[in-house]
């Protein structure tokens, strides 16, 4: 059957007339073929000066006319702003935080206080889209070299494409092949000792009908985190490039096609000790106190080791010098676009494969507190189907549509845990999951400007089905802990079979659990072109996240069963957003600011628990929770706010930007079972459980400044921006904030030197984290019954020197 989805691709492509890909601009000349062009809106569209077009409805639209929340950074915009990684864009968009949580090659994206759980396979309530495909829910990651806009859209998703989400969806555009020779090359030097090179050439084939792109990146970085034991962490090593074709037999049927590839060879993120509670930690135990409690030596002492990482800043580590991060994600995206008359058929199909190898400590210390070996392979089929209509003289607006999805094991898959090893023994758990999600959807927009002028109607509506399905076995790891235990197959866990561990021979016949859910979602808004200078819009919308399974098969034993908490139910969101999209103008100066304020309020809430590694107490590690992390459906919660963000235009050299967001997170009912309220694995009331990665309040602005020198001399461009963040909790509980980090501010700046000299050459000189602030954006440990907090710090001041020649 995984032949099958193939097929369907390939006769839709068949039925189009082509070979499938993304979105294709209507213009040669346009940057991006598969996304908004960066070109600004002609003044009859109604955009304002500077937009750039987005395509967060599926259909090309000026950001300033769109009636939904959505920040647009293009490719000018990510290169003045340094802009090098997927983390960084939170510094430029309002409301989105990105953190290392999950891993550096597992990203934790936050939109309007929702999250994914930084382990697990729980569907994610922010979705991140490359040429219109969904991502892996691990390696997600997307180089940002070659992008021709990267698009923030908040608030609910689904009704017009892709998969549901509860908190916003991410959409990442490469540059597409055109119909004109050219490329770029850029190299850089910086500190830490990096290097870093990409480039891109495009070529036309045959003239308005084949054209092939080809770009690549290399990166290369020390690290930051230095480890005592030789060598340092927090590096970078990553090689990635794509190859795009796009086929046009005339200007109504055309198609592209994109393979990209990511691989990453780093020593690992570098965990820093930054707490140890008191009180009857599971490390005073009497088992356990002769290795971390022993008073006598900082080799078997959390508290002596605590004091010598205070001692040393968290800049350096005593972790294990054999760390490291291997991921591997490939992807080959089909698009066709056909124009019939008043109908567009568009067909998106996508490949997607993810492979990492991490070996990884949550300590940063030399005692053998927890150290886990994940490994993961996955490959995920996607298939979109849309048909596009423009009727009644372009004043409805239709798209019908047909999603599927399937996420199935490529390989073995599965986590070693060695917690408190020695004397605890440590333990291999593998986990083999298969999820499909359909749906149908549809979606109008009416223009009612006969009956009042700009008055325009929005509704859509979605039917969406998924299934999970799981087997997961468990067995005793090599000790002392090592990273050879051998790894049962899918096959050997559905089927039964044998591995030997320890000269012990362990069935890997394993659990099999199961999961159903689906639901109907909808929105339905209005949005008024009042003026030409003033877009209102109001909009409700009702999503759905699914629902999954907890693994492995948990034990039955009372008292502390977690037997109830094998499947949780799907999330559903209702929520209300009221925004303005204002242009204005004061003599030379002119300028636009955008702003909505919104309210959603979330049922059976999915939220992760940490520290369940032996919650039963019955001193088998095969029925544990992997990780010792579950979902559960914590109650309902409200999240509500406002975003603002504003451009002036003092001239054609000058201007200024500003954003901020203010998110008020609140849980209303928790509905936690009493079996988890009285430990110490998530609150016991409402009011005292937090919103991971979700700072309240988040501002930040930049100055733009273009000195022209002359047509012999070229242009300074001088960029400086800054950004500050209210407190954000890590964990679940408000009132630990060792894990949190408290508000900080970042500055970042850059100058560009653009025609050197009357050539192509454009030279740079950056900085980011300008003041040098010590920030962390991740916790390594966040369950505090483990006995101690380890947080992951971002990057200390980056600085260095770039030259870029275009041809």
């Amino acid at each position: 059957m995984r032949y099958s989805y193939t097929a369907i691709g390939t006769a839709m492509v068949l039925i189009h007339g082509a070979m499938a890909q993304a979105q294709v601009a209507s213009e040669a000349s346009a940057q991006s073929s598969i996304a908004p062009s960066q070109s600004v809106a002609a003044s009859d569209s109604g955009g304002l000066a500077g937009d750039i077009i987005v395509t967060a409805r599926r259909r090309e639209e000026a950001l300033s006319r769109v009636p939904i929340t959505v920040s647009a950074l293009s490719n000018e915009s990510l290169r003045e702003k340094s802009i090098r990684s997927l983390d960084q864009l939170q510094q430029s968009v309002p409301g989105l935080t990105i953190s290392s949580a999950g891993g550096s090659s597992n990203p934790t994206i936050n939109i309007r206080g929702q999250d994914r759980p930084n382990l697990g396979e729980a569907a994610p309530p922010v979705v991140t889209y490359f040429a219109d495909v969904p991502m892996n829910y691990i390696a997600s990651i997307v180089p940002t070299y070659d992008l021709a806009s990267v698009q923030v859209l908040k608030g609910p998703q689904g009704t017009l494409f892709g998969r549901n989400t509860t908190g916003g969806a991410v959409l990442i555009y490469p540059v597409a092949p055109n119909f004109e020779t050219g490329g770029y090359i850029s190299a850089g030097y910086g500190n830490y000792n990096k290097i870093e090179a990409e480039g891109a050439v495009n070529l036309p084939i045959v003239d308005e009908h084949i054209a092939l792109r080809i770009a690549g990146q290399r990166i290369k970085r020390d690290g930051y985190v230095k480890m005592a034991t030789g060598g340092d962490r927090e590096d970078i090593n990553d090689t990635s490039f794509r190859v795009s074709l796009l086929l046009q037999a005339n200007d109504d049927l055309k198609n592209v096609t994109i393979y990209d590839d990511v691989a990453w060879h780093r020593s690992g993120d570098g965990p820093i000790l930054t707490h140890v509670y008191g009180g009857p930690i599971a490390l005073r135990s009497a088992a356990l106190a002769p290795y971390y409690d022993c008073n006598v030596s900082i080799t078997c002492d959390i508290d002596l080791a605590f004091a010598r990482q205070q001692a040393a800043g968290v800049r350096k580590n005593w972790g294990e010098k054999h760390s490291y991060l291997r991921t591997r994600a490939t992807g080959l995206s089909n698009t066709t676009t056909w124009n019939i008359g008043d109908i567009t058929l568009k067909n998106i199909f996508g490949y997607r494969t993810a492979k990492t190898d991490n070996l990884a400590e949550t300590d940063g210390v030399d005692l053998t507190l927890i150290t886990a070996v994940n490994r993961a392979m996955l490959r995920q089929y996607t298939e979109e189907f849309q048909i596009q209509g423009s009727f009644l003289d372009d004043k409805l607006q239709t798209i019908l549509g047909a999603f599927y999805l399937k996420s199935e094991p490529n390989g073995p898959s599965g986590l070693a845990l060695g917690t408190f090893s020695p004397p605890s023994r440590p333990s291999m758990i593998l986990s083999y999951r298969t999820q499909v999600s359909k749906a149908i959807f549809g979606a109008i927009t009416y223009d009612f400007s006969g009956l009042v002028e700009g008055l325009k109607l929005d509704a859509g509506l979605r039917r969406t089905q998924d299934k999970t399905d799981s087997c997961s076995v468990g067995y005793p790891a090599i000790i002392p802990f090592d990273f050879g235990t051998p790894l049962a197959t899918e096959d050997q866990c559905e089927n039964g079979g044998s591995v030997v561990v320890n000269n012990t021979a362990y069935s890997t016949l394993g659990t099999q659990v199961s999961s159903k859910s689906k639901a109907w979602t909808w929105n339905i808004g209005l949005n008024y072109q009042a003026t030409s200078d003033i877009f209102l819009y109001v909009t409700t919308r009702h999503g759905y996240r699914a629902g999954g399974v907890n693994t492995p098969l948990f034990s039955t034993t009372a008292p502390r069963s977690l037997a109830q908490f094998q499947s949780y139910s799907p999330e559903t969101v209702q929520d209300f957003e009221l925004g303005a999209k204002v242009a204005w103008r004061t003599g030379a100066i002119h300028g636009n600011f955008n702003i909505d304020v919104f309210r959603a309020k979330y049922k059976n809430t999915q939220r992760n628990v940490n520290g369940l590694a032996n919650f039963d107490l019955d001193g088998d590690t095969s029925n544990d929770p992997s990780a010792g992390s579950i979902v559960i459906n914590a109650g309902t919660s409200r999240v509500q706010g406002i975003d603002f963000d504003t451009n002036i235009y003092f001239n054609r050299n000058l201007s200024i930007n500003a954003f901020a967001s203010y998110n008020d997170h609140k849980y209303l009912t928790l509905g936690t079972p009493d079996i988890l309220a009285s430990t110490t694995a998530f609150p016991s009331t409402a009011e005292a459980t937090a919103f991971r990665y979700a700072p309240k309040l988040t501002l930040g602005g930049g100055v733009r400044y273009e000195a022209r020198l002359g047509e012999d001399a070229g242009n300074l461009v001088m960029n400086v921006d800054a950004y500050r963040s209210s407190r954000i909790y890590f964990g679940s509980f408000k009132d630990d904030l060792n894990l949190s980090q408290s508000a900080y501010a970042l500055v970042n700046a850059r100058i560009d030197w653009q025609k050197l000299m009357g050539t192509s050459v454009t030279a740079s000189l950056y900085m980011r984290n300008i003041f040098n602030k010590t920030y962390a954006n991740g916790a390594a440990n966040s369950a505090s019954s483990a006995g101690f907090a380890s947080l992951l710090f971002a990057e200390p001041r980056m600085y260095g020197v770039q030259m870029r020649i275009e041809f």
